[in-house]
């Protein structure tokens, strides 16, 4: 979970988070902010993510694939935000000439891609360096990357509900340690205690 940098990638906040969004809607990068809003709710790790497809799709309510790293079946409820982001994603492939119900939900859109209307994914190489040219254009002090998607949705559930045994479960880990560890909030109690234990 290294950027290019060599760093351990945090979770979102969430002022950095509304901060990003403007930033993408600003700049019309569509794709990106689709990819941003859809990834923190479906906690998908950063390959299947960029692998789905419209086709992937069961009445627009969620989702059937088949997790890459663990060969595991895995279903994945579509959330309000996320059918919101699919349908501005849908509107604006139309704009582009893309089909609108089939190939990749996140097109890598460069300018040769775009003129043949080549359907192919994001690249890894591509969601690293958009995440670093984000964090360098707002000036966000932690390292970010494609696992915060990920480490965002982990972070904000147990926050929510403090069940850190269905975020394990969701996030396919063997250990409650590897969880908290991954999510950042074993991190960020030391952290705490640090503030608060003044002798």
């Amino acid at each position: 979970m290294l950027n290019k940098r060599g760093q351990e990638v945090k979770h979102i906040k969430e002022d950095d988070l509304k901060r990003i969004r403007e930033f993408l809607k600003l700049k019309n990068k569509v794709v990106f902010l689709s990819f941003l809003n859809i990834g923190i709710n479906v906690a998908l790790r950063i390959s299947d993510l960029r692998s789905l497809c419209f086709e992937d799709i069961i009445d627009n309510r969620y989702i059937e694939i088949k997790e890459t790293k663990t060969r595991k079946k895995r279903v994945v409820i579509l959330n309000s935000n996320v059918q919101k982001s699919l349908k501005e994603l849908k509107m604006y492939y139309k704009s582009t000439g893309y089909s609108s119900t089939e190939g990749y939900i996140f097109k890598s859109l460069s300018r040769y891609n775009r003129k043949y209307l080549i359907d192919s994914p994001l690249t890894n190489n591509g969601v690293s360096k958009e995440f670093n040219k984000i964090k360098d254009m707002l000036n966000i002090s932690y390292p970010i990357g494609s696992h915060s998607l990920r480490k965002t949705w982990g972070y904000t559930a147990y926050k929510k509900t403090k069940d850190i045994a269905i975020i394990m479960k969701v996030l396919n880990h063997s250990c409650i340690e590897q969880t908290l560890k991954y999510i950042g909030i074993e991190e960020e109690e030391i952290n705490n205690l640090y503030d608060e234990i003044i002798i």
